[in-house]
């Protein structure tokens, strides 16, 4: 009779759920998505068709440096606002000290520039995959994390590395022995090429502090951030602080005497975190250890997510001190191993932002951080599940309908936070489940997303 009673209710819920509709990801138009001022301007445009993949727009932005690429509406809004910085970088490197030193180094200097043409999209292949990951079908495989004593254990082990081999150092893939030669002594000091190679590496360790010192003073002038994965910033900024090192001079005090509307943009450097630009990337590190010890009870998920996934020191830090706003009672070293396994840029930003949405909300301080598969699940004080979801544009398919019926993610109140927007079939679909639904939901440094609230209009 149990089973009888047990089969009977399985198949209601099958047949509940498979009514459900499913929907590709649309191609819409750009304005339906941001506003118009990131679209377009004197020196950049932005390609009007726009992919979405793993919920997250996929832009073309054409620009007189080339083609860039930026994978969310976020990373749009940080790519348009880099140009001004590249474009006081292009033309110190073709005036003034830095192009003295460059002159002297025989190196070649300056962009191609390119007519501002149409891309259009000929094909999703190989477009990033965006956020998929944390809503996908493999969730549960996310979650299997290692808690047990043993596991732990070995983790450390790992993390102290084979005895034998040297420590990680700069530049150590280039002197590293190959694989198949025999294993040191045990005896053998520190065989690290930087420890044992003389005055040479004694040199290019001080020119290498140097770079990293003139690179930072120019990316704070600037007011971008120094861990950009803008490819033709990141090159620039490279190459005139080897410039600066090279010639001998301070590159901050030489971008400094660049005038018109150089000077303009340098002077506007409230765009990133002060804190994160007065900083060394050691400095950074300590701090955000200390921070996360005092919240997390797990040493070793600290250190791992230190050194490991898509985090820039940057996003570590703004993690690190939302956490700290957040103070959760419990589900912290499950934070940081999830994200400690993140994949490029946006996924890291998907779960920083997945903390500001949380913030965001009236006695949000002192939760919870629930596993749920892949997610960032927060259940408030009063008992409310809060289901930050920092996308773009949100379609429904059949890894997002297994996800929101997890039996763990059932509670008398529930709330979707979406930082952009959701098809109407996903609307229908998350209400019928029993979600508070908010789009557009507003967090710190949250995207500029088109206003007009039109999205059904938007698909081509």
């Amino acid at each position: 009779m149990c089973n009888s009673i047990a089969l009977f209710i399985l198949a209601l819920a099958c047949t509940a759920h498979a009514s459900d509709t499913f929907e590709p990801e649309p191609v819409l138009k750009a304005p339906m998505l941001v506003q118009a001022p990131l679209l377009s301007g004197p020196d950049f445009r932005v390609v009007p068709e726009v992919a979405v993949r793993g919920y997250m727009a996929n832009f073309l932005i054409d620009t007189k440096f080339g083609p860039l690429r930026a994978d969310s509406v976020e990373m749009l809004a940080i790519r348009i606002g880099e140009l001004p910085a590249m474009e006081v970088l292009d033309e110190a490197s073709r005036s003034g000290a830095f192009a003295t030193a460059l002159a002297a180094r025989a190196k070649k200097t300056g962009f191609a520039v390119v007519n501002v043409i149409a891309h259009p999209i000929d094909t999703l292949t190989g477009l990033p995959r965006g956020v998929a990951r944390f809503l996908g079908a493999q969730w549960d495989k996310w979650s299997g994390r290692a808690q047990s004593l043993s596991d732990r254990s070995q983790r450390e082990f790992e993390n102290r590395g084979d005895p034998y081999r040297a420590p990680a150092g700069p530049m150590t893939a280039m002197r590293d022995a190959p694989a198949d030669s025999p294993p040191a002594p045990a005896d053998t000091k520190n065989r690290a090429w930087y420890a044992r190679a003389g005055s040479e590496v004694a040199r290019e360790g001080k020119r290498y502090l140097k770079f990293n010192s003139q690179r930072r003073a120019m990316a704070k002038l600037l007011g971008v951030d120094p861990n950009s994965s803008n490819p033709v910033l990141d090159q620039e900024l490279d190459t005139l602080a080897w410039a600066a090192v090279w010639g001998n001079f301070s590159a901050g005090t030489a971008l400094g005497q660049i005038g018109g509307s150089a000077a303009t943009v340098i002077s506007d450097t409230g765009k990133l975190n002060q804190y994160v630009l007065s900083k060394t990337p050691e400095q950074l590190r300590a701090d955000n250890e200390k921070r996360l010890l005092a919240l997390c009870s797990d040493e070793t998920a600290v250190r791992s997510f230190l050194r490991r996934g898509g985090f820039t020191d940057t996003l570590r830090t703004a993690l690190a001190l939302t956490l700290e706003k957040l103070a959760p009672k419990s589900g912290c070293d499950g934070l940081l191993e999830l994200a400690a396994k993140t994949h490029g840029e946006v996924e890291a930003r998907y779960l920083v932002n997945a903390l500001k949405l949380v913030a965001q909300q009236p006695d949000a301080r002192n939760g919870e951080l629930v596993a749920a598969g892949a997610a960032i699940v927060w259940r408030m004080p009063s008992g409310k599940l809060i289901l930050p979801l920092p996308v773009d544009y949100l379609t429904w398919n059949a890894d997002l309908a297994a996800f929101f019926d997890q039996p763990r993610l059932r509670a008398a109140s529930r709330l979707v936070l979406i930082g952009g927007e959701a098809s109407m079939l996903a609307q229908r679909a998350l209400t019928e489940r029993g979600w508070g639904l908010q789009l557009r939901a507003p967090y710190e440094g949250s995207p500029a997303y088109a206003m007009n609230g039109e999205f059904g209009t938007g698909v081509l």
